[in-house]
């Protein structure tokens, strides 16, 4: 079974980096990321759990692997860790997008090299700087179908991530993202009741002949959380 992945657009220093993060499966046991930026892969990261599969572990453990690797990419390019790729470092990534993602990051890493601390490095800091503290995670409240044409309602919970409490407040948007037009549009938004719950309806447009998705998105003073749920016909 391959888990739902993770997408993030994070605006930056006026650029928009793309963080996109999916689970290979358990025949290919790897969790890569890659870091978009002007149409350029700026960054590939694979991390592999052979050893979760050996333990036959079930999906939550393999699912919070790949959240985590997500959110501390995003953290990291939130916090200005990739600003400079897209200057001096960005003419060593030219033509990155006709590689692999591997390759991409070698170089990457040689750019970096001479700057200071990796990614890798910065997101091991940054991950130890935030043991022992909470941060927000959204589950989704119940079993939702998402149908072209449809209106289906969006119930997510927002809890946090060490004692699973209700969160309250949180700040909640759902977009319809698509690979054809309409490629963006607000479908729902709002806040967490005392609950941590948020239920609206989501009304879809008509299948559009692309891929399409929608994105739950939340955010409080604990961070911010993703849902993804694919559009089908």
């Amino acid at each position: 079974m391959v888990l739902t992945g993770y997408n993030t657009d994070i605006d930056f220093d006026g650029t928009t980096f793309h963080v996109q993060t999916e689970d290979k499966g358990r025949e290919n046991p790897y969790i890569e990321s890659l870091v978009y930026a002007r149409g350029e892969i700026l960054y590939s990261k694979r991390t592999a759990y052979h050893d979760l599969v050996a333990q036959e572990v079930d999906a939550k453990a393999i699912s919070s692997l790949m959240e985590r690797q997500h959110r501390t990419l995003a953290e990291a390019i939130r916090r200005g860790r990739l600003a400079k790729l897209m200057g001096a470092d960005a003419a060593a990534l030219e033509g990155a997008s006709d590689q692999d993602g591997a390759e991409a990051a070698t170089i990457l890493g040689t750019a970096e090299g001479a700057a200071g601390p990796s990614l890798d490095e910065v997101i091991l800091e940054y991950l130890k700087a935030q043991r022992g503290k909470a941060h927000l995670i959204l589950n989704s409240g119940g079993d939702q179908d998402f149908v072209y044409g449809a209106t289906t309602e969006v119930r997510v919970v927002a809890v946090d991530s060490q004692d699973r409490a209700p969160q309250p407040g949180v700040q909640v948007s759902v977009l319809f993202k698509s690979t054809a037009e309409p490629r963006r549009l607000q479908l729902a938004g709002g806040e967490t009741d005392a609950n941590g719950v948020f239920a609206a309806p989501a009304a879809l447009p008509e299948f559009n002949g692309g891929t399409s998705a929608v994105v739950v998105t939340a955010e409080s003073d604990l961070g911010q959380s993703e849902i993804k749920h694919l559009v089908h016909r």
